[in-house]
C-alpha cells in the first residue's frame, strides 16, 4: 500500500509539474507573440519616421538648390551689368540734384554725359553693396524655410 501511495504521489507530482510546464510554455508563447507585434509596430513607426525625414531632406535640398540658382542668377546679372559698365555700354552715375541749375549753353551740353561718375573705390563699394543686397534676401528666405521645415 505504501508503494502504491508513493506511486500516486509521484504520478500526481509529475502531472502537476507537467501542467505547470504547459502553462509556462503557453505564457512564454503569448509573450513572444506580443513582442513580435510590438516589434512590427516599432518597425512601422521607424519606417514612417524615415519617410518623413527623407521628405524633409528632399524639401531642404530643393530649397538649397533654389537658393543657389537664385544666387547664381543674381551674380550673373551683376556680372553682366559690370561688364556693360566696364565696356562703356552703360555708366554708373550719381543720382543727384544740384541746388542751382545753370542753363545749357553751347560750350556746356545739357545731356548727362557731363554728369559726375563714381570713383573706382565708390564703384567697387557699389558692386559689393549690390551683391550683398541680392544675397541677403535669398539667404534670409532659405534660413526661414529651413527653420519652418525643421519645426514640422
Amino acid at each position: 500500500m505504501l508503494a502504491l501511495n508513493i506511486k500516486l504521489w509521484l504520478y500526481g507530482g509529475l502531472a502537476v509539474a507537467l501542467f505547470g510546464l504547459i502553462l509556462r510554455f503557453d505564457y512564454l508563447s503569448e509573450k513572444v507573440d506580443s513582442q513580435k507585434i510590438e516589434i512590427a509596430q516599432k518597425n512601422v513607426q521607424i519606417n514612417e519616421t524615415l519617410k518623413a525625414e527623407r521628405e524633409s531632406l528632399r524639401i531642404a535640398t530643393e530649397n538649397r538648390t533654389k537658393y543657389y540658382l537664385e544666387l547664381e542668377s543674381a551674380e550673373n546679372e551683376i556680372k553682366a551689368l559690370r561688364a556693360r559698365v566696364d565696356s562703356g555700354a552703360a555708366r554708373l552715375r550719381i543720382n543727384a540734384t544740384c541746388k542751382a541749375t545753370a542753363p545749357a549753353t553751347a560750350d556746356r551740353p545739357s545731356d548727362n554725359q557731363a554728369a559726375p561718375e563714381l570713383t573706382e573705390d565708390a564703384r567697387q563699394a557699389y558692386w559689393d553693396l549690390r551683391k550683398e543686397m541680392t544675397q541677403c534676401p535669398a539667404q534670409l528666405a532659405l534660413a526661414i524655410k529651413t527653420l519652418q521645415d525643421d519645426r514640422k
